[in-house]
């Protein structure tokens, strides 16, 4: 399933990877000078490291919301290395900025503090004391603190973005610079001052998370193909001529491919297999003559022309014209969230303008699908009391350590309408995940 922490803030990143990559090339191909190269790397560094810390705090204010609806200590274990993770990545972007730690202590303190106090959640639920009032009442003031540190980084960001706060000015030389950094530090000031004052939290140590590595099922029971197939692969799938897509080299990784483009598109073909992994095309759109709707139509008619079944719609997004659907495999009813495509329409001419499917490629692979241990009635107890059951299916997720887990997928609601996904082990019993339904005029998403 995708977790959209999918968004304007990792285009932003990515856009900042770039101009760095950029700056760096037309500084070697031109002789610009060293004080001009200086100034344009360190700001490029700083923006990305920006960037960064505000998908973290992000993505920390996210899983605390959903901790006051855990239920279960198995599933708090998961937020913690979530949390544990996205508070070292805020750490690492903060060390990269020009800005005095002197600068920044309750920031460190509360990204050092909070995932240890929601592990202390964990333990009161593994002894049977349950979560009591005062700790949820401390999980609200630290989501509140979340919320003002992403609302105060996210002002910094358009500071910079508007010109109002810099990174460097004209100095020669970077110890020079530091007249500069001083700006920055003032910016951080006041996200200091708002953050000062919250609860003292239990500090029990690191959580540590692993990382796994996992081989693709789909990859590893295909023959490879020659780079002359993959250019007729790639001219059927995109229906543009072989003459007009010129090869454009080869990419390693967990993915293999031969790559090939035109003035308007690039397309990635697996070597194994001769999957057409992914397209990218055009991301400008004009005025928009298609609604949502229609785009989804259309993502479908272009999956199915391309012998692409059983695929239904999970979620969608709009952004600048462009709307992303996301598809997952689906079969005997069940909804295999590991499978996912993507695939993105204009609303100007209403077409394809990009296609992945990393994803499915990755992760589709034979399943069975075992008669559930935990019914349906049994499982819907181990909700939090604080939400409404609206419906229910089965779905298969993927999970930290690159397994899947079958479970029962309940949409629910809080008394004040905001929507969930609760994921139920249907062996277990147990929370296996929470995500928060996000509605808007741009779509819909989780996170």
């Amino acid at each position: 399933m995708e977790k959209p922490r999918i968004t304007r803030k990792k285009i932003r990143l990515v856009s900042y990877v770039v101009s760095l990559v950029a700056v760096l090339g037309i500084y070697s191909a031109s002789g610009i000078s060293e004080s001009a190269r200086l100034q344009r790397e360190i700001n490029a560094s700083s923006q990305r490291s920006l960037a960064q810390l505000e998908d973290c705090i992000s993505a920390i204010h996210t899983d605390l919301v959903k901790g006051l609806y855990v239920n279960s200590p198995n599933m708090l274990d998961i937020m913690v290395q979530e949390l544990s993770k996205d508070a070292s990545g805020a750490k690492i972007a903060l060390s990269s900025l020009p800005v005095s730690d002197a600068h920044l202590d309750n920031t460190y303190k509360f990204l050092s503090q909070v995932a240890s106090f929601v592990n202390s959640l964990g333990k009161s639920l593994s002894s049977g004391r349950g979560i009591t009032g005062e700790q949820r009442a401390t999980l609200g003031k630290l989501i509140s603190v979340a919320k003002t540190l992403l609302d105060d980084i996210s002002s910094v960001i358009e500071s910079v973005e508007s010109g109002e706060t810099t990174f460097t000015g004209s100095a020669s030389t970077l110890a020079a610079a530091d007249s500069e950094i001083m700006q920055l530090s003032d910016a951080f000031d006041s996200a200091e001052q708002d953050i000062g004052d919250y609860p003292t939290l239990i500090y029990d140590g690191p959580f540590s998370d692993h990382i796994f590595a996992k081989n693709s099922v789909m990859l590893e029971n295909s023959a490879e193909i020659t780079k002359e197939k993959a250019h007729e692969i790639a001219a059927e799938f995109t229906g543009i001529s072989a003459s007009e897509l010129l090869f454009a080299g080869e990419m390693e990784g967990n993915i293999a491919c031969y790559l090939f483009s035109n003035n308007s598109i690039s397309v990635a073909v697996s070597k194994k297999g001769g999957y057409v992994v992914y397209i990218i095309g055009s991301s400008f759109a004009g005025e928009e003559k298609f609604t949502a709707g229609q785009a989804l139509e259309n993502a479908y008619e272009f999956l199915e022309k391309r012998g692409i079944y059983y695929m239904t719609d999970s979620y969608y997004s709009v952004n600048d014209g462009i709307c992303t659907v996301n598809f997952a495999y689906s079969e005997y009813g069940i909804t295999c969230y590991p499978d996912l495509i993507k695939v993105s329409i204009s609303l100007e001419t209403g077409n394809v303008v990009s296609y992945d499917a990393s994803g499915f490629i990755m992760n589709h692979k034979p399943r069975e699908y075992k008669e559930p241990e935990i019914s349906a009635e049994n499982a819907v107890q181990n909700l939090s009391p604080l939400l409404e059951v609206i419906s229910l299916k089965r779905a298969i997720i993927p999970t930290d350590y690159a397994t899947e887990q079958d479970t029962y997928e309940f949409h629910c609601k809080n008394s004040e309408g905001q929507e969930f996904l609760v994921y139920i082990d249907t062996e277990t019993a147990e929370e296996d995940n929470i995500l928060i339904l996000l509605y808007s005029d741009n779509g819909i998403l989780t996170k």
